[in-house]
C-alpha cells in the first residue's frame, strides 16, 4: 500500500514548503481539501501543510522493498518519512535535508473531507532529499522557531474577539475552524512558544561557544591581516560559513560584554590582547 501511494505521488509543483517543528506536525489532525483536490493539514499554530520542508538528524534506516523508512529527528520529536529514491550515505547521526509532500493514506483517502483526520493518516513522502552539514539543521531550526512564534504572534492577535484581522480572507476561514478544532487559547500558545525556544535554545547551547571562536578566529590580526575588521565584513564571513545575521549580531554582542573583544570606532572590532 505505501509502495503504490508513494508512486501516485503528484510530479513536482510550485506549492510552497512549510516548515514546523515535527512534534507540532505528529500533533496536528486537522485537515482540509481545495477544489483541485490537494489535501493541507493545518497545524496547531496554524501552519498549512500540503509540501513540508524539514532538516532533522537520521535516527534510523529502514529498507522495505523498494521503499525507504527514514526515522529523523529535531529537537522536539522523532517521525517517519519514506522515499523510493536511491538515497546515498544514509546513515545515523547524519543530517538530512528533505521537500516532501503531506499525503493521506489509502484508507483515509476514500473518506477524505474537511474536518478531524488522525496523524497516523498522513504519510511523508519524500520529493527530493540529501545529506547536509550540521549549519544547515541549525539554520532550519532558527528559521522554524521564528516562523513558528510568528504564527503564534499572529494567534494571539486573533483571540480575542476572533474576527481574523490578522489572516488573509483566503485563509482565515480554515484558520478559524483550526482554532476551534485544536481548542486554542493562551495557554495552549504558550506551550508551543515554549517548545520552539526549547528547541532554539538547544541549539544555542551547543553552537554558542563554536560560533564565538569562529568570531575570535576572523577577527585574530594573522587571519584577517588587519589589527580590527568592520563589523559588517566580520558578519558577511559569518554568514558564509552557515551562521544567521541575526545569531552573528547576538555572539559579537556578547563577546562585547565578556570583554574578549571591543569597537576601537563605530563600525569596526578588535580582538581583546591578553
Amino acid at each position: 500500500m505505501q509502495n503504490q501511494n508513494l508512486k501516485s505521488a503528484p510530479a513536482p509543483t510550485p506549492v510552497p514548503t512549510c516548515r514546523v517543528f515535527f512534534e507540532e506536525l505528529l500533533k496536528s489532525d486537522y485537515f482540509f481539501v481545495k477544489e483541485n483536490e490537494e489535501t493541507f493539514l493545518v497545524t496547531p499554530t496554524c501552519a498549512r501543510c500540503s509540501r513540508l520542508f524539514g532538516v532533522g538528524e537520521i535516527k534510523e534506516v529502514e529498507k522495505r522493498g523498494n521503499i525507504t523508512k527514514v526515522k529523523i529527528s529535531d529537537p522536539t520529536a522523532t517521525f517517519d518519512i519514506y522515499t523510493d529514491k536511491a538515497l546515498l550515505d544514509l546513515k545515523p547521526k547524519k543530517h538530512l535535508a528533505f521537500v516532501a509532500y503531506l499525503r493521506l493514506r489509502a484508507h483515509a483517502e476514500k473518506n477524505k473531507g474537511e474536518g478531524k483526520g488522525k496523524s497516523k493518516d498522513i504519510l511523508t513522502l519524500v520529493e527530493e532529499a540529501g545529506v547536509v552539514d550540521e549549519n544547515v539543521r541549525t539554520n532550519w531550526i532558527l528559521n522554524t522557531g521564528r516562523r513558528t512564534m510568528e504564527r503564534i504572534e499572529l494567534l494571539r492577535k486573533a483571540l480575542p474577539e476572533r474576527q481574523g484581522k490578522e489572516f488573509s480572507e483566503s485563509t482565515w476561514k480554515q484558520a478559524k475552524q483550526a482554532m476551534e478544532h485544536y481548542a486554542i487559547d493562551d495557554d495552549k500558545l504558550n506551550y508551543w512558544q515554549g517548545r520552539a525556544i526549547d528547541a532554539v535554545k538547544d541549539v544555542w547551547q551547543r553552537h554558542g561557544k563554536t560560533a564565538k571562536e569562529m568570531v575570535l578566529d576572523i577577527l585574530e590580526p594573522g587571519v584577517s591581516g588587519k589589527s580590527s575588521m568592520e563589523r559588517i565584513k566580520l558578519t558577511e564571513e559569518l554568514k558564509k560559513r552557515g551562521l544567521m545575521e541575526e545569531w552573528v549580531e547576538e555572539v559579537i554582542d556578547e563577546l562585547i560584554v565578556e570583554g574578549r573583544c571591543y569597537e576601537p570606532e563605530v563600525g569596526m572590532l578588535k580582538v581583546v590582547e591578553e
